[in-house]
């Protein structure tokens, strides 16, 4: 995966963009072979001490994405993490199934 980490009222640090490809690339696991995908992650914070992540993977046969806002950033991230899992589990039982009723 080829990671665009943005940062907007926030610098990016070595350590945040760390977490964000080490709790992202978990994501890989989901899938048979090497993912070729850009993700787009935009990370920003508001005056009112509250944060937003954005995260956008577009792939061939879908698009996955999360928005999440927290107070705290790193949280923000995992959840939005948590958020793309579900999205890739459903997917993958939704095509799962398809291929099984194909099949009989």
């Amino acid at each position: 995966m080829n990671y665009n980490i943005r940062g907007e009222n926030i610098e990016v640090t070595p350590a945040l963009k760390d977490h964000v490809e080490r709790k992202i690339g978990k994501l890989e696991r989901y899938f048979d072979h090497s993912v070729d995908a850009d993700v787009n992650v935009n990370l920003k914070f508001y005056n009112d001490k509250e944060s937003k992540v954005e995260v956008t993977i577009p792939m061939t046969d879908l698009a996955l994405r999360s928005e999440v806002h927290n107070e705290d950033m790193y949280n923000a991230i995992d959840l939005a993490t948590n958020k793309l899992e579900r999205q890739i589990r459903k997917h993958k039982t939704k095509v799962n199934r398809k291929f099984r009723e194909q099949e009989s």
